[in-house]
């Protein structure tokens, strides 16, 4: 994704974006899940920017699972973005990249609602308790929020909005937690990165 070469025109396309950032510290060694909420379209390439000095320490570019409907905007250019279906396959796979040591990224939020969060789905969880690695919570504030809405003009909107970012502390795995409990934790951990309550 955006790596090395593709760095310096990806700042000069998508520079203006970069907000603050927060809480790099909290970033493990990888393998991990970085698991953030979702704002806009230009997210996952954001994040890369914003992790670049992390993934360039480790030379261990993270891939992300994302929607289809990601993946068809993105059609063109998803092996470049290190993109890939969150499905039942998409899962496998993803199991298959933390073996080698990459990190991967999940934008696990059902909907957008204005000062609250919905359960995340388990897909992070399901990984963590697989893969015996920590999840990262990544929060994402800006001033107007894109997703799950496809409305054109806010996604235009978007583009000129600054994306700001708040690590946290990484949470690990417990056999003795339920996939459920551990998404919940993930959610709250969110939320409260980014100011909103969990629904």
């Amino acid at each position: 994704m955006v790596y090395y070469g593709l760095e310096y025109i990806s700042k000069l396309i998508f520079g203006h974006q970069l907000g603050s950032i927060s809480g790099l510290e909290n970033l493990p060694s990888p393998p991990c899940i970085i698991a953030a909420n979702h704002v806009s379209p230009y997210d996952p390439i954001l994040l890369v920017l914003q992790l670049y000095t992390w993934i360039k320490k480790y030379g261990k570019k993270p891939v992300f699972l994302t929607n289809r409907k990601v993946i068809v905007l993105f059609a063109a250019f998803t092996k470049v973005l290190g993109m890939f279906p969150g499905t039942k396959r998409g899962l496998k796979q993803a199991q298959g990249f933390l073996s080698q040591g990459i990190p991967i990224g999940i934008f696990p939020n059902r909907d957008r609602i204005p000062n609250r969060i919905k359960r995340f789905h388990l897909g992070p969880a399901y990984l963590s308790s697989n893969a015996k690695v920590p999840i990262v919570p990544i929060g994402i504030r800006t001033k107007d929020e894109v997703f799950p809405s496809w409305n054109l003009w806010k996604i235009i909107k978007s583009f000129f909005h600054k994306k700001h970012f708040i690590i946290g502390e990484p949470i690990y795995p417990d056999d003795k937690i339920s996939l459920t409990d551990l998404t919940n934790q993930l959610t709250v951990a969110v939320a409260r990165l980014i100011g909103k309550e969990v629904i």
